[in-house]
């Protein structure tokens, strides 16, 4: 074979020059959650309009996720499209919504091996959002330690004791830790907070689950404020009873307001006592004074919206999912390490 001939051929053997075009990591925001999170549809619609590449994977729609993680590149790979994650928010990724159909002990430990592959897929992230903060009675002493005033508490597992340790002519019951229970996959079971008359509560003991008991703070104003890695966005909230927001939404008012210096304050000192990018605050107005009740570090937020019309915590959350992705990408995040792939080239 003449020599110009062989050389021809001798390039499939030892190839001088292979251009990789197989498909490289993404760079995107991955959003944890599940399908009925409206919340997030209206933020991943408004980061693609910022040309923000979005993954979202939903807890109930998990049978053909296909993951894999690699943690050396610090990418996934989630239905055949390999990813690298610039920032990733967990919100309502709930594990009891996986049902494979098996027997019980399957299915839990599918659920506990999603709930552990959650929190990796957030690990490979420069930055990971997470509904975790601390406890409410943690919440409870961070406030006071920050000169914020909250109402009287009680954790028990016997709520007749509050009749003769609080002094206040009604009371609160509520959960505490959710307000639902998904007892089976899709089926959510609400234990909403319930007013109830001190002197109405039983005599006797009356035990069941830890609850929390806190003093009936008479006050002129209610007070949701999201907070949103600094920003600030308030709604006055009007109710007749704290279940409302799920069980009577139709006669709930809100009005969305730029809330009091007094609760601005009060929400930034706690947000940065909790290290919370986001979080849903609840105060009570009494006399000027604003009492904290609890912070969720993943409450939602269009239900307020929807009622006040206005979208101005849908566009802040955007704001600083684009900021945290565009930062990942030009800060110390090493993109070009996690997308090489090595090509030969003479």
């Amino acid at each position: 074979m003449p020599d110009g001939v062989a050389a021809f051929f001798d390039q499939l053997s030892e190839p001088a020059r292979v251009l990789d075009v197989r498909p490289r990591p993404v760079p995107c925001v991955l959003l944890l959650s599940r399908s009925c999170d409206a919340a997030l549809d209206s933020v991943q619609d408004l980061l693609a309009g910022a040309g923000v590449r979005v993954l979202r994977l939903n807890s109930d729609e998990l049978t053909a996720a296909g993951l894999v993680v690699d943690t050396d590149g610090r990418a996934a790979c989630v239905r055949g499209r390999w990813i690298v994650p610039t920032v990733t928010w967990t919100r309502h990724f709930a594990v009891r919504a996986i049902d494979d159909g098996g027997d019980p002990a399957h299915r839990m430990f599918l659920q506990d091996s999603w709930q552990a592959a959650a929190g990796e897929l957030a690990a490979i992230s420069p930055t990971g959002i997470g509904p975790y903060g601390p406890g409410p009675l943690s919440q409870l002493r961070l406030a006071r330690r920050h000169e914020v005033a909250v109402p009287r508490t009680m954790l028990t597992t016997d709520p007749s004791r509050a009749r003769d340790a609080f002094t206040c002519p009604r009371l609160v019951v509520k959960a505490v830790h959710r307000h639902f229970v998904e007892a089976a996959p899709g089926r959510l079971s609400g234990i909403f907070p319930t007013i109830v008359e001190r002197a109405a509560l039983p005599g006797r003991p009356c035990p069941g689950p830890p609850v929390l008991v806190q003093e009936y703070v008479e006050h002129e104003a209610e007070w949701r404020v999201y907070y949103v890695a600094g920003q600030v966005h308030g709604f006055e909230v009007g109710k007749e009873s704290p279940a409302d927001p799920w069980t009577a939404a139709d006669r709930v008012e809100v009005r969305s307001a730029e809330p009091p210096a007094a609760v601005l304050s009060a929400t930034t000192r706690l947000a940065a006592a909790m290290s919370l990018r986001y979080g849903a605050f609840d105060f009570l107005l009494r006399d000027g004074v604003p009492v904290f009740l609890e912070a969720n570090p993943d409450g939602d937020w269009r239900w307020a919206e929807e009622r006040a019309g206005v979208t101005a915590v849908t566009t802040a959350v955007t704001r600083m999912l684009t900021d945290l992705h565009r930062e990942a990408l030009a800060g110390s995040f090493d993109l070009l390490g996690f997308l090489a792939r090595p090509t030969r080239t003479r």
